[in-house]
């Protein structure tokens, strides 16, 4: 299930849906987008075994919800399909980087970029 972002005054919102809520222990994340350094539309690779799960829900190949450790830090998925997913890097969070599913990713990065550029 996908989830969608806004942008609320000088916040980036991802927003989870559905049954994902529970699974990844999450409702909504927001950063403030001046700490978003970079926004990707590049599949994401499952890597199983690259990650430590910390909270959240990981069956390979098919669902990657939660917090997840790894080399780069702590990181958050909601990912069901790494081809609709957007990866948005962060400097001054919790988390390093959010990979996050949503319906149409090309368009859920201009969003961001056009927030970033205000």
């Amino acid at each position: 299930m996908s989830g969608t972002i806004r942008i609320d005054e000088n916040n980036l919102v991802f927003e989870i849906h559905g049954i994902d809520t529970i699974l990844s222990i999450r409702r909504t994340i927001s950063v403030p987008l001046e700490h978003v350094t970079s926004v990707s539309t590049d599949k994401v690779p499952w890597q199983p075994f690259q990650q430590m799960k910390v909270a959240g829900t990981s069956i390979p190949g098919i669902i990657k919800d939660g917090m997840f450790l790894s080399s780069d830090g702590l990181l958050f998925f909601e990912m069901h399909d790494p081809d609709k997913c957007i990866t948005v890097s962060l400097d001054h969070e919790r988390f390093k980087k959010i990979i996050f599913e949503v319906q149409d990713k090309e368009d859920a990065a201009k969003k961001i970029q056009d927030g970033l550029a205000k």
